[in-house]
């Protein structure tokens, strides 16, 4: 599966860990404009940061872009060929010094929170879920969306999966993602996980494919264990 994450422009570790418990230590990691804060299972992970913005090119991939950011990645749910797992801080005044494409998914992002909001916390998805890093692949369904909060943000998680129009959907492309704000609208915050789900053994038809039918112990990693890691993010 080709790699959906963009590459950073410059990879420097900056992170720094606390032990909150013989496992899982807090751990944060910042660009020096951007940082994130969170619980991680053990002290497998590192940092990566992207100083500068860089428009792509015209002509090019929007996912060539590089936006200003720190992110963690959690080594523990590293899965073989896919995608590693990253959970990323961009100011929102970064994404809109690239392509304007780029910073309309943060619009999109907040206008659907708002939406949120209004519905008592429900989450209803007519479109695709607003999604970074930006990906040239289709996002093929969202299934099991929720409102997701942490200590001074908000946002949507779902499983997802990205490739060809069409395409029908395995564990090569399973995908956890959170996509928030925070409260002030000054930070974009994305999760991207990759996931393994026991019941599928082969390739299945998202459109049809009941994803509430799948035991909850039957994830891997497991959904309620990942929203706890989100739940202990601090974003700045």
């Amino acid at each position: 599966m080709k790699r959906i994450l963009l590459m950073p422009l410059i990879a420097i570790l900056l992170i720094s860990a606390k032990v909150v418990s013989a496992q899982e230590p807090r751990v944060s990691c910042t660009n020096m404009t951007n940082t994130i804060t969170m619980t991680v299972p053990s002290a497998n992970a590192k940092c990566l940061t992207v100083l500068n913005n860089e428009r792509a090119a015209d002509g090019k991939p929007l996912s060539e872009a590089r936006i200003s950011s720190a992110a963690i990645v959690i080594n523990d749910f590293v899965q073989a060929g896919k995608a590693d797992p990253e959970v990323t801080v961009y100011s929102t005044s970064g994404l809109s010094g690239v392509n304007s494409e780029i910073y309309a998914v943060a619009t999109s992002l907040t206008t659907l929170i708002n939406e949120i909001n209004q519905n008592g916390g429900a989450v209803t998805l007519n479109s695709a879920l607003p999604f970074l890093p930006y990906q040239d692949k289709t996002q093929l369904f969202t299934a099991l969306p929720s409102s997701i909060n942490f200590e001074n943000g908000m946002g949507v998680r779902a499983i997802t999966a990205y490739g060809d129009s069409g395409a029908s959907v395995s564990n090569d492309s399973l995908l956890y993602t959170v996509q928030a704000m925070s409260l002030d609208g000054t930070k974009y915050l994305s999760a991207v996980i990759p996931l393994r789900n026991s019941q599928i053994t082969g390739p299945v038809d998202s459109t049809t494919f009941d994803w509430n039918a799948l035991p909850a112990d039957s994830w891997s990693p497991s959904l309620s264990k990942l929203d706890e890691y989100i739940r202990s993010i601090v974003i700045n």
